[in-house]
């Protein structure tokens, strides 16, 4: 806790650019959290549809303007006018648990904990003509495949932007650090890196519950892009050093290496069925269409 034993206080800021269809269902489950955030925060990157319009009927919401354009621009403007003793980041296709705050408050009353990250349930199947297959299953397996993958290969702790929360002291120390370049580096695991890197400690909490759509992950342009980002990541990180300090916070080699060799198998599944899902249907729409 607080020296003065005071509570920690929480701002979420979701960076938005042209999300009508989505911010709705984000602020509705905010505001039915069973513990309300201290202040929410929308970043307006330059929408053009209604987003802004819709999240002003929410009286709890302040939306501010970051006219330079990027997830890391927005963010870094929402970090910046936040008040709050605990940032909290999420996407505007981000549905909280209800319990939500309360998980993100209680794991900050460790205080050798700098950010925390928590699990999502997505969508098990890809989409077919916008179509899920088995629409109604979702499952964290994805997420969890996610967060052992990614420690693994970059042997730290990895956040999820799309539910995360920070320390602001955290954030103040590594603000300058971090890269907000959306095309060189993915923003959450940039910043994961500049934290272990500054021996401040991520963890990931079983607890922290969103629902989010996870479709475009089966998307394989997008899928594909996001994979190569990653190791775009890391070379970044090597470029600039951000491990080198001897206080960085490393997972063991022998750990990294069988985690990979347990989801090699389920990753590779999910990659091809991505690929599938993705150049099956225009086979079949060109096969169709030259046979008439």
């Amino acid at each position: 806790m607080k020296p003065n034993n005071k509570p920690l206080t929480l701002s979420i800021v979701i960076p938005a650019y042209n999300e009508e269809r989505h911010i709705k269902k984000c602020l509705d489950s905010i505001k039915n959290q069973t513990v309300m955030p201290d202040e929410v925060i929308l970043v307006d990157n330059n929408c053009t549809d209604k987003t802004v319009e819709l999240a002003r009927k929410f009286d709890f919401v302040t939306v501010v303007k970051e006219s330079k354009q990027g997830i890391a621009n927005a963010r870094n403007k929402g970090f910046s006018v936040a008040s709050g003793d605990i940032l909290g980041r999420i996407d505007v296709d981000t549905n909280l648990f209800p319990n939500w705050v309360e998980v993100v408050k209680e794991s900050f009353n460790d205080e050798s904990i700098s950010a925390v990250t928590g699990l999502g349930f997505t969508t098990t199947t890809p989409t077919i003509k916008g179509k899920h297959i088995f629409a109604s299953f979702m499952t964290t397996i994805w997420s969890r495949m996610y967060f052992w993958i990614a420690s693994a290969v970059m042997r730290i702790t990895v956040l999820w932007g799309a539910n995360m929360a920070i320390r602001s002291s955290a954030w103040q120390l590594i603000e300058d650090k971090v890269c907000s370049d959306d095309v060189e580096v993915h923003e959450d695991q940039d910043i994961s890196l500049v934290l272990a890197g500054h021996g401040l400690r991520a963890k990931v909490v079983n607890r922290l519950h969103i629902n989010t759509d996870g479709t475009e992950y089966f998307y394989w342009p997008k899928f594909q892009e996001y994979f190569y980002r990653s190791f775009r990541t890391i070379s970044y990180s090597k470029r600039l050093g951000s491990l080198k300090n001897p206080a960085a916070i490393r997972k063991s080699w022998p750990y990294s290496i069988i985690v990979i060799i347990l989801c090699l198998l389920p990753a590779i599944a999910f990659m091809i069925s991505s690929y599938l899902a993705y150049i099956l249907p225009k086979l079949f729409y060109g096969f169709f269409k030259s046979s008439k």
